[in-house]
């Protein structure tokens, strides 16, 4: 049996978890049971599919469908998991990188999804706390969100969550929840770490192709979002960082996490809860390849506390 709570949801499950032993966020009433290992269920043929992320060479990473039943998230490497269509419920069954990769789709995909059905809104972000309150890092896949969590922790700074934050509208605050208790870790960082344990985590979980995934110590939270950072890589980028305010709240979708939920209630909040992003500390940073991590936390810190 394992229980705790990530994302701004309670997870409930028969099957042990190790993805989540650690998670110190307190309850927060909205519940979601996880079921492992059952027999696929049937699925409509005439679901429909929205959203469709394939390789470079064609291949599907994962889909995404949607029926009567709710929505089915599956892919060869990761299996199968089936949200109910409140969120509330997860089935789901592993693919051939086994029940660790099953897991690791939960934490990037299904979770994530079953927040924002359950009312929440998901930010595509990293998210480090830093003097009480919570500073997203948000930006494209590669573009080094989580290796710059870890350089701003190894600074003093507390980790809320991995890639994925969950964003709850309470009064005039938008509140951080933390996520998983786990870094994954792109494989040339994780080596040009060395022998370091990387930002306080204390234990190695699974490793693939891609990407090394650890323990991590994360805030219990939730925490007032206070600031977003929107990193901006690219090949023609200054060799120093440079920070731009942005405070167009429209540009600030493309940080969101999920677009595929488009009734107009939730596009409402959606959009609520961008123009409060906007009233806060919103800042583009662009930077070139040769940038560390390190000097990327260097930067970023001495702007935070300038």
């Amino acid at each position: 049996m394992a229980s705790a709570t990530a994302f701004g949801l309670d997870l409930d499950s028969e099957t042990p978890l190790p993805f989540f032993e650690g998670a110190r966020a307190g309850q927060t009433g909205r519940p979601l049971r996880i079921v492992y290992g059952e027999r696929p269920p049937d699925w409509p043929r005439d679901a429909e599919l929205i959203s469709d992320d394939r390789d470079r060479d064609g291949a599907v990473i994962f889909q995404i469908e949607v029926a009567d039943a709710g929505y089915r998230i599956h892919g060869p490497a990761y299996g199968y998991s089936v949200i109910s269509g409140d969120g509330t419920e997860v089935r789901g069954g592993s693919g051939e990188e086994g029940f660790e990769g099953w897991q690791r789709l939960l934490v990037a995909q299904v979770l994530p999804f079953a927040a924002a059905l359950q009312g929440l809104e998901v930010l595509h972000a990293g998210a480090v706390v830093v003097a009480g309150e919570g500073v997203a890092l948000s930006g494209p896949s590669g573009s080094g969100k989580t290796s710059l969590a870890l350089a701003l922790q190894r600074r003093g700074a507390e980790l809320l969550a991995d890639d994925v934050v969950a964003v709850e509208r309470a009064g005039a605050e938008l509140l951080a929840h933390p996520g998983a208790p786990i870094s994954g870790i792109d494989l040339a960082e994780a080596e040009r770490l060395g022998a370091q344990d990387p930002g306080g985590q204390t234990g190695v979980l699974a490793v693939n192709a891609r990407e090394r995934v650890a323990r991590a110590v994360l805030v219990p939270g939730p925490v007032p979002l206070g600031a977003l950072f929107i990193l901006n890589r690219w090949l023609e980028g200054p060799e120093e960082p440079s920070f731009e305010p942005e405070g167009d709240p429209r540009q600030l979708l493309a940080s969101t996490f999920n677009l595929l939920l488009a009734s107009p209630e939730r596009l409402a909040g959606l959009l609520d809860v961008c123009a409060r992003l906007a009233a806060r500390r919103v800042e583009r940073v662009t930077f070139g390849p040769a940038t560390d991590p390190d000097e990327l936390a260097a930067a970023l810190w001495a702007r935070l506390n300038a």
